[in-house]
């Protein structure tokens, strides 16, 4: 799959008579697999071909699989969960998972590119219990933050950070798996926290701004992956606000 590349008017000449074919840029696709609540609340099940390119999938990439979701009945490994399988939020209780997105990392790609890279986050690297076992995460993964500094910012003392923020080669640090490992991410009506493996995390969710940062082809392949929305205002407003990479070590150095 192709895409062109925009039309610009203050392209010179010489770039101007470039044909089209050359002015392209190749884009690979990959099988994500999804599973969501239909309007009549049955779970269904599908895989979509859509790019490969991290806006699309960091929204199936938050955790590996083996990760302890905490349910209303006790903790369930995330490949386990189904669509209406009732998820312990810290804002709203259980709520029952409206979308489960997942894709498998090859190790090539682990090898080659930046986002084929997991972090290990290591037990009781963030306090007792948390995570109350190693657990792997992808990079585009946001954890709860607790700091007096997010006030100035948000007003409240919490923000999700991303997990890549806090390598420090010892409690998190960076793996290449050398064999397959399959990714998972959980999608809710709204933005909510679960608890993974006694870690705070944010669930899917797109962001205030992405549908004016995407390209209508780009926003068309990443609602490929939601059948059951509309619009990615399916997810409701964005309560708790992220922090960048830079915001965190910024806020943990100044600590």
């Amino acid at each position: 799959m192709t895409y062109p590349i925009d039309a610009n008017p203050h392209l010179s000449k010489t770039s101007s008579i470039i044909p089209a074919q050359a002015r392209r840029t190749r884009t690979l696709s990959r099988t994500y697999s999804i599973a969501w609540l239909d309007r009549a609340g049955e779970a269904q099940f599908d895989t979509v071909i859509a790019p490969s390119v991290p806006v699309i999938e960091a929204a199936c990439a938050a955790m590996a699989r083996g990760a302890l979701v905490a349910t209303e009945n006790g903790p369930v490994a995330v490949e386990d969960l189904t669509p209406g399988a009732r998820v312990q939020t810290s804002e709203y209780g259980p709520l029952p998972v409206q979308w489960i997105g997942s894709y498998d990392m090859s190790p090539r790609e682990a090898q080659t590119l930046d986002r084929g890279t997991l972090f290990r986050v290591t037990t009781d690297a963030f306090g007792l219990a948390k995570p109350s076992q190693d657990l792997m995460l992808a990079p585009r993964a946001h954890i709860l933050m607790r700091h007096a500094a997010c006030r100035k910012l948000f007003g409240v003392d919490t923000a999700f950070a991303p997990v890549r923020a806090f390598e420090d080669g010892m409690a998190v640090f960076a793996v290449k798996p050398a064999s397959p490992v399959s990714v998972y991410n959980l999608g809710f009506d709204r933005q909510a926290t679960v608890t993974v493996s006694g870690l705070e995390m944010e669930s899917f969710h797109p962001g205030p701004h992405s549908e004016t940062l995407l390209d209508d082809e780009m926003l068309y392949s990443l609602l490929r992956l939601f059948p059951q929305a509309r619009g990615l205002d399916f997810f409701g407003p964005q309560l708790i606000q992220r922090l960048t990479t830079f915001e965190v070590r910024a806020l943990r150095e100044g600590a």
